[in-house]
């Protein structure tokens, strides 16, 4: 204990904090450690490329324990997941036509074969582009995004295997504690191998070594130790691994898992919630008590004579006797026999606590803060809460949801696009300015994109849509734009009103009529419904007619 205690006040001898403090410089309070909060709290100054080391793998396994047995932790990670990610995200290609020499005709007609054919291949009926054939795209990029959430990371490997269709590529997700420094390669560990994957002179990540198999499935064999090094890039620069995690730190390699700081709160709530069901379950329970009849004397004799000659009296005995012979029964109750001279007293419990409402909504703040979701998405419970408050909710969390869509979909989805349309140029089914070699020279302009996921939704579908006609009245927001923050892919939307309004030709219909008055008929109608009618208009004379 004194040689830590030596150790702790070098450490702060050495820190240019300490030093300027001793010779009369300033020291913030943050740096003092005699202030009772700080005392205890030594949190030393780690390498973030080491993380994986402290807890990682416990880590990972409470995140996922809590997604499996806490309703909680379960309810949150699916409205972000659904809200974020979606099961059927869309890919809307938009290369830089100005860059290729082209026009913006070309760009949507190049957009939409492009977006047709990998839309075919995403949702294909044998799921060919799951290396597993079980998932399509959509339902790949929303488990991806639920591992990236969940455990901190998510990994992939782009394969290419001839499965019956032109473009052979295919997805591989990877569970992130496959990936790890061989066993013979531990002693290379450094700055060019970490934790399993592979890194350059500048920190580039090259590769990972990947685990044939999971590392605890018992029956995969001897084979399942084997490491495989996937490259994270192929010989033509196509995508081949993928590595994505959202780091907090410039050096780090892993990922975190985003409930580690909700796991605490989270656990605490549980103890809560057990301790209050298993109260109210015993105060709820029916018991029958059935006071002994005679004396206590009476019973000890039967229980441990101290002679031969009995001295119970004899009704005590045949009452005990037929007790024994005929116990009180009652269904759904438990019926206890009390000692001749015992009383039963039943101490009052109000259960619930009168706290344990806002002790939970309290906890499940902490939990909805840490998942980066509304409260009330985890509880379900939207009492209380007015337009105003649902419409800042809404739009805190939108951007928090939208700022994540962008960084997972081009870190994780772009790539695969990347590689699939490489395919595709390959083949000729898609073609580009130049021929297929000029891909490699404007790959980045060709593959430029968005992924458009789900719609934004309305908290008052009036109010909304009168401001989306303002802002595009105005100038200010695009129709497009509008129509990808409800979910939907503008080519569609066009196609789909296209065609709507040549089959109401056919059918000698009239136009659809679109209500583009809609903020007038409400405030009329907002008017009309107020407790009070509206003033009279007031009484004008009718103005002369100007002399000749």
């Amino acid at each position: 204990m004194r040689a830590l205690h030596y150790r702790n006040r070098v450490r702060d001898r050495d820190r240019p904090s300490a030093y300027l403090g001793s010779i009369g410089g300033v020291r913030r309070d943050a740096a003092r450690s005699d202030l009772p909060e700080f005392q205890g709290w030594n949190a030393g100054i780690n390498f973030a490329g080491l993380s994986r080391n402290y807890g990682w793998e416990t880590v990972m396994g409470r995140a996922r324990d809590l997604d499996e047995n806490n309703g909680w932790i379960n309810a949150g990670l699916d409205r972000r997941v659904e809200s974020v990610m979606g099961g059927r995200i869309q890919l809307s290609a938009q290369p830089k036509f100005n860059l290729l020499n082209r026009d913006f005709q070309w760009r949507m007609e190049w957009a939409g074969k492009t977006q047709d054919r990998f839309e075919v291949w995403g949702n294909d009926v044998e799921r060919r582009c799951d290396a597993r054939q079980r998932l399509s795209f959509g339902a790949l990029a929303k488990l991806a995004y639920l591992q990236y959430v969940r455990d901190g990371e998510a990994c992939a490997e782009i394969r290419d295997d001839a499965r019956g269709i032109d473009n052979t590529t295919n997805v591989l997700l990877i569970e992130p504690e496959r990936i790890g420094t061989p066993p013979e390669r531990v002693k290379e560990e450094g700055p060019r191998l970490r934790n399993g994957l592979a890194f350059d002179a500048n920190g580039a990540m090259t590769g990972g070594w990947v685990r044939s198999g999971h590392p605890s499935d018992y029956l995969a064999g001897f084979g399942a130790e084997r490491h495989d090094f996937i490259p994270v890039r192929g010989p033509t620069g196509r995508a081949k691994f993928l590595h994505v995690f959202s780091p907090r730190r410039a050096e780090q390699n892993r990922g975190i898992s985003r409930l580690a700081e909700a796991m605490l709160p989270a656990k605490m709530l549980d103890r809560v919630d057990r301790a209050e069901v298993n109260a109210a379950l015993k105060a709820a329970i029916f018991s029958l008590f059935i006071e002994s009849a005679g004396k206590a004397e009476d019973i000890g004799d039967m229980l441990a004579p101290v002679s031969d000659t009995s001295t119970m009296d004899p009704w005590m005995a045949a009452y005990m006797g037929f007790r024994s012979e005929r116990p009180v029964e009652v269904d759904g109750a438990q019926v206890n026999q009390l000692f001749p001279g015992e009383k039963v007293h039943t101490p009052q419990s109000n259960h619930p606590n009168t706290n344990y409402a806002a002790f939970g909504s309290f906890i499940l703040r902490k939990v909805a803060g840490s998942l980066g979701v509304a409260p009330p998405q985890v509880s379900g419970d939207w009492a209380g809460i007015n337009y105003s408050s649902a419409r800042a909710m809404l739009n805190e969390i939108w951007r928090s949801f939208v700022e994540d869509r962008w960084y997972f979909t081009q870190a994780f989805l772009t790539p695969i696009y990347a590689a699939w349309l490489e395919i595709e140029v390959a083949l000729g089914n898609i073609l580009v300015p130049g021929g297929p070699a000029n891909f490699y020279r404007n790959k980045t302009a060709l593959c430029m994109c968005e992924w458009i996921g789900p719609g934004r939704g309305s908290v008052d579908p009036l109010k909304e849509a009168n401001a989306d006609n303002l802002d595009t009245a105005a100038g200010r927001k695009s129709t497009v734009e509008a129509i990808r923050e409800r979910g939907r892919n503008p080519e569609d939307v066009l196609a789909e009103e296209a065609y709507y309004q040549n089959a109401r030709k056919e059918r000698k219909l009239e136009p659809v009529n679109h209500n583009v008055k809609a903020a007038t008929d409400a405030a009329n109608a907002d008017a009309a419904n107020q407790d009070d009618p509206p003033a009279p208009p007031s009484a004008q004379p009718p103005a002369r007619e100007p002399a000749a």
